[in-house]
């Protein structure tokens, strides 16, 4: 089932909005988290209530027996990675790129899919006869009321989170330019999870059964949806305040991709700062304080100006751009002088962005990173080869020895070092960007098919990313280093 959701904005600002927003009951993702409920995923199990969704489906699977079942079993054991989130995480990925049963054919070719679901492909064969031994078409048949009064139950509260938020951006009619958000529903998941992805021009939020509509975090995919498109709109503004990507590397509990990516981290902390003007929190500050400390900076600046903002009349998309230009580092400088940030493993991960496995070696991969943003290419080099000796397989390592090579001019070990990122990489920043990079390194020797492979694989998950989504467009429009590209 496939409900859309037209979000009417509230009249006083004389619009009407109805985007691709849909509620989706997805019979692939259904199918996989049948297969796995089968095989020995277990997470979460205790928690559910006798007459739950998932306790039917696995009965009905296990009065079947399906021959397939041990197969399935194995793989599923043989890629646990030990991280409950995690592991759900990549299962959900993998059933976002499948076609319909009988055959779940993937919807893009084996080197574009992300290298979490790329890691999974080998289930699609064994996903394909679970299908037809456990009778999944006559069960689904069954249980489609059951997701049907779930989404019906969902439905109310996500137009009425959707209309506010259209209002309060003031966004226009035909703001979407074609691109779709869907939220799916995931019973036979643990509950209490939610997860979203960008694939593409494409939004999804994934989430299970829980005690209270996930509206929040809804609602925080929703705003990525809506305002993700300024932040590559105004690129050249953003890059303006570049700098202040430095006050942000020495917060511990910051995500490396928000460390990594400028415009990721300024549109993380606009949204923040709207969702506290949505919310009004009876202690607002200490919220700004706490967003703070977790290293996203420029929430203090945002919550401030947005009372500009709603004290005008132009929409957010006319609005931003005077926004952007307010930002001063001499200003934002003087504000985190005297801010603790908190320390490392204290704040979840935000929606939109999965939880990686913890890395032991979390600081030394810090220093790599630090060091390169410095310029320091040789004691960069030392750390991180300090790490991948240690772990050959270490994506961080890996990736920061390409970056290392490719700004010192060496082409040659760069592209190597690329490659093994992409073999081991599960990290969807490094793996965009190790295609970003060898597209460019293809590109300077004139391999424009091979530089173009590298900038379609990479399309696909650079949505996350607005620095990375603007380098993958000026990558398919011009050759890196092309008179065109440097004149953009």
């Amino acid at each position: 089932m496939v409900l859309a959701l037209a979000a009417s904005v509230v009249p006083a600002h004389g619009q009407t909005g109805a985007g691709n927003v849909t509620l989706v009951a997805s019979e692939s993702l259904f199918d996989v988290f049948a297969a796995l409920n089968a095989s020995g995923y277990d997470t979460g199990l205790n928690s559910e209530p006798p007459s739950s969704l998932r306790l039917k489906v696995r009965d009905w699977c296990q009065r079947r027996n399906p021959a397939v079942l041990p197969a399935i079993a194995k793989f599923y054991h043989d890629q646990n990675v030990g991280d409950a989130a995690v592991n759900f995480g990549q299962y959900v990925s993998l059933a976002l790129f499948l076609g319909p049963p009988p055959d779940f054919k993937l919807t893009v070719a084996d080197s574009d899919l992300p290298p979490d679901a790329a890691a999974l492909k080998g289930l699609v064969p064994l996903l394909a006869k679970f299908y037809r031994e456990a009778d999944l078409d006559l069960l689904w048949t069954r249980i489609q009321p059951e997701y049907d009064r779930r989404i019906a139950e969902l439905s109310e509260p996500v137009r009425h989170s959707i209309a506010i938020t259209d209002a309060y951006l003031r966004f226009p009619s035909g703001a979407y330019l074609g691109r779709t958000y869907a939220i799916d529903l995931c019973p036979l998941g643990a509950p209490e999870q939610v997860q979203a992805r960008i694939y593409g021009e494409n939004y999804y939020v994934v989430a299970t059964r829980s005690a209270e509509p996930p509206i929040k975090d809804i609602r925080h995919q929703y705003l990525h949806f809506l305002l993700d498109p300024l932040a590559v709109k105004y690129a050249f503004e953003l890059h303006q305040k570049q700098p202040l990507a430095a006050l942000a590397r020495p917060a511990p509990a910051l995500g490396t991709d928000f460390k990594e990516d400028f415009s990721l981290l300024a549109t993380e902390c606009l949204i923040r700062a709207i969702e506290l003007r949505m919310d009004k929190p009876p202690r607002p500050q200490d919220a700004v304080d706490n967003l703070t400390r977790q290293g996203l900076i420029l929430v203090p600046y945002f919550y401030g100006v947005l009372g500009d903002y709603e004290a005008q009349a132009a929409a957010m998309g006319t609005f931003y751009r005077q926004m952007i230009l307010g930002i001063t580092l001499k200003t934002e400088s003087q504000r985190l002088a005297k801010v603790k940030f908190a320390p490392a493993g204290s704040v979840p991960a935000p929606t939109g962005h999965a939880a990686a496995p913890v890395d032991p070696r979390q600081a030394q991969l810090d220093e790599g990173d630090n060091l390169i943003f410095e310029g320091k290419y040789d004691e960069a080099r030392t750390v991180f080869t300090t790490v991948a000796t240690a772990d050959p397989h270490n994506e961080r390592a890996l990736f920061g020895l390409a970056v290392v090579a490719s700004n010192t001019r060496k082409p040659d070990t760069a592209e190597d070092y690329l490659k093994r990122t992409l073999q081991v990489a599960r990290s969807l920043r490094i793996a965009t960007w190790s295609h970003i990079y060898l597209g460019r390194l293809y590109d300077l020797e004139a391999r424009r098919k091979q530089a173009l492979e590298q900038y379609q694989a990479a399309a696909v998950t650079a949505g996350a990313f607005p620095d990375a989504f603007r380098a993958v467009q000026a990558g398919l429009a011009h050759p890196f280093g092309s008179a065109s590209q440097q004149s953009r």
